[in-house]
């Protein structure tokens, strides 16, 4: 009998099979030798291949042999796959959540047309070395997150990188998936129909049917944005975004692939698995007592705890799902920023990567070359940004506006924020 008709008779045996060979294809691959642009492109073929390539023929084969095994003796044996599995097409290396509000189709048709078309360029060889940070662990099995000066390094070696000339070659296995969440309940005929429209020629809106749009339920859309992507899709590592926020979308994923391959290569020195929290963090914020923020059940601290701030941050997957699961039963802070910061304050294994290139505040802040994600941003400056014009300021020109500073983790809270970059 032909294998052909075996697995046509046998369908269950047959995706077994193939969910074996389908988890044994993500296994990494040993490092190639550097310095060579085939081989360097191939650095990254283990985030998302998804065929049995290299040593696994071997394996399939075997698998093959006991399958047909099982199927020509006809023991009735029964394997049920365990986990969750996820649809090829639904595996993506770096997912995009951009809030978004019904009404605000220009600033998405903006995105769509300015720094969603970004991806990576081929990494330097030397990036991962000169400007990636990967913590270890204390003797208590604490992360050991950046001092000051760590950071401030960090920040020059970028910036004489980005004086380095390399070629603009794309990473072939860089995956993104991008999603708008919006909250369509109580919405009239006309605005779904806008919804309607966008999803069925994008495909890229997250219509959340039982939700009132507005920034009281934020950080509920939040949490339940966060639980369909973890339902759905398969990734690495999730960044939330707002509308209004502009992302140098290859530079990022240069960064984000060069800590994603620094942190493989010395996971054997992590005696757990590292989860990553990054963006621009805030840790000494008063409790909100006016206007829309005001947090009426914040009763931890008089302060809050440190938080990334909500215009862009970066979750790796475990993190994401962690809210996802119990999210109903987190308590539900106004600002939801804030929110996923107290929610992931008690695990010791998250790099809380302080970043002075998020430009994420409720303003903008001064114009610099190496800031990678600016908030507060209008539909033509992000077509300006994308067209490679310099950012403007001219909103911000006569207010004071935030100034930059390096996170000291070592020092109170409240006195975490003053050390200017």
């Amino acid at each position: 009998m032909e294998l052909a008709s075996l697995m046509s008779k046998h369908p269950k045996h047959t995706s077994i099979s193939l969910e074996i060979c389908f988890k044994m294809s993500n296994l990494p691959r040993y490092k190639l030798r550097r310095n060579s642009t085939t081989m360097a492109v191939g650095r990254y073929a283990h985030l998302h291949k998804r065929n049995c390539v290299g040593m696994l023929p071997t394996f399939c084969a075997f698998v093959a042999g006991v399958l047909l095994t099982i199927l020509i003796g006809g023991t009735g044996q029964r394997c049920e796959p365990s986990g969750r599995v996820y649809e090829v097409e639904n595996s993506y290396f770096l997912m995009l959540l951009i809030v978004s509000a019904p009404g605000n189709a220009e600033r998405r048709n903006a995105i769509r047309e300015s720094y969603l078309n970004l991806r990576p360029r081929m990494l330097n060889e030397s990036y991962e070395d000169e400007v990636i940070h990967v913590p270890t662990y204390d003797e208590r099995g604490l992360v050991v997150l950046e001092t000051v000066q760590q950071q401030r390094e960090s920040l020059e070696a970028y910036q004489l990188w980005r004086q380095k000339k390399i070629k603009n070659i794309k990473v072939i296995n860089f995956k993104v998936k991008t999603l708008f969440a919006v909250g369509t309940f109580g919405l009239s005929r006309a605005e779904r129909k806008v919804i309607y429209e966008e999803q069925r020629v994008y495909n890229d809106m997250l219509e959340l049917d039982d939700l009132q749009d507005s920034y009281a339920n934020l950080t509920t859309k939040v949490v339940q944005s966060m639980a369909h992507v973890d339902k759905v899709y398969d990734f690495k590592y999730l960044m939330k975004l707002d509308d209004d926020t502009y992302v140098k979308l290859d530079l990022l994923s240069e960064d984000l692939l060069g800590y994603y391959e620094k942190l493989h290569r010395l996971r054997a020195k992590h005696p757990k698995p590292l989860e990553l929290y990054w963006g621009y963090f805030k840790g000494a914020a008063t409790i909100q007592q006016r206007g829309q923020w005001k947090e009426s059940n914040y009763k931890l601290c008089d302060r809050y705890l440190p938080y990334a701030l909500g215009g862009g941050y970066v979750l790796s997957k475990n993190l994401v799902t962690y809210i996802a699961t119990y999210g109903a039963v987190l308590t539900d802070y106004k600002s939801e920023d804030m929110a996923v910061g107290t929610w992931l304050a008690p695990f010791g294994n998250v790099h809380r990567r302080h970043d002075v290139r998020f430009d994420t505040a409720w303003m903008a802040r001064k114009c610099q070359d190496y800031h990678l994600v600016l908030h507060k941003r209008t539909a033509r400056q992000m077509k300006q940004l994308y067209a490679g014009e310099p950012c403007q300021d001219e909103e911000h020109q006569q207010q004071q506006r935030p100034k930059e500073y390096f996170y000291d983790w070592n020092a109170p809270p409240t006195q975490c924020c003053k050390v200017a970059v």
